[in-house]
Formats: structure tokens, C-alpha cells, sequence
């Protein structure tokens, strides 16, 4: 009995040794043809190849290294593996790559999962990769982390009616966890140009921080109507892209801010501050504006030209101004100096918004100065009255231009 139980263990032992003796040429050929198959079946073809053997790693262990390429694309991709009775650990690295729409690995998985909600998307960048995880004799539970840089990127997309146009984008997007638990990095994105709902920023900055069920924006700034904006301490929810916040305008070039409201046509100098309520709905589609102002640099002044001074002056005669005095104040809004000019949006609950308009200064014709102070109220959608029309078609060919340099 004891020689046949020898005997046995003897078998085992050798067909273990032969085992042990054939995995790192087993391994290798079984991974690669795996994987290959894998990846055939969403019409990607790459080219595997796969290294394995042997290490001591706080005892005896295993080692190795999986280099994957896709034919016919830039896209590669290295992962270093090892293994013992009490560890593991595992990195999986993508060098810089530049990607675009036109992209054949980047056509077929967009064809496989289409974004929700997003028509007419067209981009470009580079992307990397550097992902590592581990279990140690310390840490006896999986310790990970993972970021992808995103360098340069150019997009253009249609979401719902809205235009979206972001230009020279970089942030560097991070996870990490520990067990069960999941830590997103503080995200630090910046970008030339961002184009939505017909505003335009430039030099956009912003400090956001993320969970898992919501983002807050704790700082964002960028270039607008030549001056700068600010918002702080922002609350977005992910799933439905719904926010409201307040912001905070300053030394606004009063010409360029002017020309964002429809029924302003004509000229102006002069810089303005102040701040803006803004709600995003229906999933980032639509913009909704509330309480808002507009005040010119108290001491300082600027120039106002009109080119459509009876829109103002109609609303002076639903006003009960006779006709001398409205074509008097037409008269001065083509060529006024002014010392304050304020504009004022308000939404009362339930009801339609009213935009004011003052303006106070003097008007000289000649040898003659006369002093300007008026006051007109226009009433209607607030987002009716201000610009925010799409201009997608042209954004979309200059973007396209941009890429085929």
C-alpha cells in the first residue's frame, strides 16, 4: 500500500514538474490567442504577444509581461504582471497617443456604444494611460490607481439644439480605491475655447471635485466678452446635468456684452461688472437665466452709439412720452457719452422677466450739450432677449479646418 501511495505521489510530482516546466511556453499561447479572439469580435485585430516565467517574490512566484498592438492604428498598449502565495501586482501603461474622429479603432467602438444625447461629434487629442494595482502582505486587500491625460483636445457636437465647441482642452482625469472604496482625484481642467448655447469663453480654468453621485465646482474662471468670469462652489448632478449658479462678471467690454442682447444694434465702449443667475435643464439642453445686472465702472465713462434707437423710444410712447421728447432721446442714443449704463434682468417667481435699461450722460450736437437720464423697461422672455442663437455649421468647418492642419 505505502509503495503504491509512493508511486502515485511520484506521478503527481511529475506531471506537476512537467506542468510547472511547460507554462511559460503554454501560457503565453493560450493568452494571445485569447485575447486575440476577444478583440476580433469587435473588429479590432491586434497583435498580442506575451512573455512568462518564473521569480521569487517573497517566495517563489511568477512573472511576466502582455504587449498588445492593434494593426493599422497607433494604438498600443504594455501591461508588467507578477504573482506569489501572498501578493500580486499588475501595471497596464498606454503611451501618448493622438486620436481623432477619424479614428477606425475609435469609429467601431462609437458604432458599438453611441453617446446618449450627442449627434455631430467630431475631435481630436492624445490620450495616455497609467494604471497599476496591487495586493501586498501588508495590504491584504487590492490597492489601485489609474490616469488617463488628455492633452490638446479639440470636439465639436450637437447636444439636443446646442452647440458645444471646446478647443485645446487638458485635464488629467484619476481614480483610485482601495477594497471597496472608491477616491476620484481633484480634477484641474483647461481650455483655450468653449463655445455652448452662444456664449464664448476663453483661457477656461476650473478646481472640481467629484464623488460618486455628484461634482462640485469649486472655482472655475475664464475669458469672456474681453473681461473675465468667475463662478464658485457649483453643484452639478451627473446623471441629469442639472445646475443653477451665480456668475460673477468683471471689466466685461460693454460693447461685446451688449451685442448678446437681440434687440441691441449698434456700438459701445466703456467696461461693465456685475452678475448673472443661470439654470442648465432638460439634460444640459436647455439654459434658463434669472436675476441678473450689468453696471458700468462708477467715475469712468464710455460711449454709446444705437443704430436702432426707436426700440427704445416705442417703449417710451407705450410709456405715454409725447413725440418731441422720444425723437429727442432717439436722437442723443446715436452718439452718447455716458456716465453710468445699467442693465437689469429680473424674473419674478411665475411671472415673465423685465429687462431695464438705464443710462444716464450728455449728448453734444455742435455747441450743444444735452444732459441724457433715462430709464426704459422691456418685458418678455429673458432668453428671447438675449443671443443665444447657434452657430453651429460655421464653428463645425473652422473646427474641421483646424484638424486637417
Amino acid at each position: 500500500m505505502k509503495k503504491a501511495l509512493k508511486k502515485i505521489l511520484i506521478a503527481v510530482a511529475a506531471v506537476l514538474l512537467v506542468i510547472i516546466a511547460a507554462a511559460p511556453f503554454a501560457v503565453p499561447a493560450a493568452a494571445e490567442y485569447f485575447i486575440s479572439a476577444k478583440l476580433s469580435e469587435f473588429g479590432l485585430f491586434p497583435d498580442v504577444r506575451m512573455s512568462f516565467g518564473y521569480c521569487w517574490r517573497n517566495g517563489p512566484g511568477v512573472s511576466g509581461t502582455l504587449d498588445v498592438a492593434l494593426l493599422d492604428s497607433p494604438w498600443r498598449a504594455r501591461a508588467e504582471f507578477g504573482a506569489s502565495c501572498s501578493e500580486w501586482s499588475v501595471s497596464v501603461k498606454v503611451p501618448e497617443t493622438e486620436f481623432s474622429s477619424d479614428d477606425s479603432v475609435l469609429k467601431s467602438v462609437l458604432e458599438r456604444y453611441p453617446p446618449e444625447g450627442v449627434s455631430n461629434l467630431v475631435f481630436s487629442g492624445s490620450v495616455a494611460l497609467d494604471a497599476k494595482a496591487e495586493r501586498t502582505f501588508k495590504t491584504p486587500v487590492p490597492v489601485w490607481d489609474v490616469k488617463v491625460p488628455l492633452r490638446n483636445v479639440d470636439a465639436a457636437m450637437m447636444s439636443g439644439k446646442n452647440e458645444i465647441t471646446v478647443e485645446g482642452l487638458s485635464a488629467v482625469p484619476g481614480v483610485s480605491g482601495i477594497a471597496d472604496r472608491l477616491f476620484i482625484a481633484p480634477l484641474f481642467p483647461r481650455a483655450d475655447l468653449i463655445t455652448a448655447a452662444g456664449f464664448t469663453l476663453t483661457n477656461f480654468f476650473a478646481s472640481i471635485r467629484a464623488t460618486e453621485r455628484s461634482l462640485i465646482v469649486n472655482e472655475a474662471s475664464a475669458g469672456f466678452c474681453n473681461g473675465r468670469l468667475s463662478v464658485y462652489s457649483l453643484f452639478l448632478d451627473p446623471a441629469t446635468l442639472n445646475t443653477g449658479f451665480t456668475l460673477f462678471l468683471e471689466n466685461i467690454d460693454a460693447g461685446h456684452a451688449l451685442k448678446n442682447f437681440k434687440c441691441f444694434r449698434g456700438d459701445a465702449s466703456g467696461r461693465l461688472h456685475g452678475k448673472m443667475r443661470m439654470f442648465i435643464r432638460e439634460s444640459g439642453s436647455a439654459v434658463r437665466l434669472s436675476d441678473a445686472f450689468l453696471y458700468s465702472t462708477p467715475g469712468e465713462t464710455g460711449k454709446l452709439q444705437m443704430r436702432n434707437p426707436e426700440l427704445v423710444t416705442d417703449n417710451l410712447a407705450l410709456a405715454g412720452l409725447d413725440e418731441k421728447t422720444r425723437k429727442n432721446v432717439a436722437y442723443a442714443l446715436t452718439d452718447l457719452d455716458y456716465s453710468a449704463l445699467k442693465l437689469d434682468l429680473k424674473r419674478p417667481a411665475g411671472g415673465s422677466a423685465t429687462l431695464t435699461f438705464h443710462v444716464a450722460g450728455s449728448a453734444t450736437r455742435g455747441e450743444q450739450t444735452v444732459p441724457v437720464n433715462l430709464t426704459v423697461n422691456f418685458h418678455g422672455e429673458l432668453e428671447q432677449m438675449i443671443n443665444i442663437g447657434l452657430d453651429y455649421n460655421t464653428r463645425l468647418k473652422r473646427l474641421k479646418g483646424k484638424m486637417k492642419k
